[in-house]
């Protein structure tokens, strides 16, 4: 179903199967396998075969060149991320479509139950962060972080940074911040 109200969005994202209650484009990474989507738990399975073999975790293209990452100051600062690296034009998309990033008072998954399969890095918080943070880089690698079950998540590091854009809330929306 489309969705009327959707930006222009990058053709890789465009041709992504429809959320039929949202109309939102699934991400790759957040599709089920029976082709539903889970927007709050991601697929750890994809998510680790769409970052080793060098493909957007939104819509599954190659990258092709720099990969953008996502996320709050302290991901940027550190590098280590446990989203997996996307197109920067499908990580402008995410800023806008993603209701836990677009919308500041949008029902946070931190107040939401997840469920008991589903394993978190150790230090993980579902809060929102009040800046959003997109590196580009130029290489990044695949590590392994322990859980907080005792288990191990993957973990996306950031080798070569390119650049950076911020991003946070003016009056309830997000805009980015331009730095001199």
């Amino acid at each position: 179903m489309p969705n009327p109200t959707l930006p222009d969005l990058p053709p890789g994202l465009a041709e992504r199967p429809r959320d039929p209650r949202r109309g939102l484009p699934i991400p790759v990474v957040n599709e089920r396998p029976d082709g539903t989507p889970d927007f709050v738990v991601l697929n750890g399975e994809k998510a680790l075969r769409m970052a080793s073999l060098h493909r957007c975790s939104l819509c599954g293209l190659p990258l092709g060149g720099p990969a953008a990452f996502l996320g709050g100051p302290v991901s940027a600062k550190t590098g280590h991320y446990s989203d997996p690296p996307m197109h920067e034009a499908c990580a402008e998309a995410a800023l806008t479509l993603c209701p836990h990033i677009a919308r500041p008072h949008a029902r946070r998954a931190s107040e939401r139950q997840l469920p008991d399969d589903v394993t978190v890095p150790v230090g993980f918080t579902l809060e929102r962060p009040e800046e959003w943070v997109m590196v580009i880089a130029t290489a990044y690698y695949v590590g392994i972080a322990p859980a907080e079950d005792g288990g191990a998540v993957p973990l996306f590091v950031v080798d070569q940074r390119d650049r950076e854009r911020r991003f946070g809330y003016a009056d309830g929306v997000l805009t980015e911040h331009h730095v001199n």
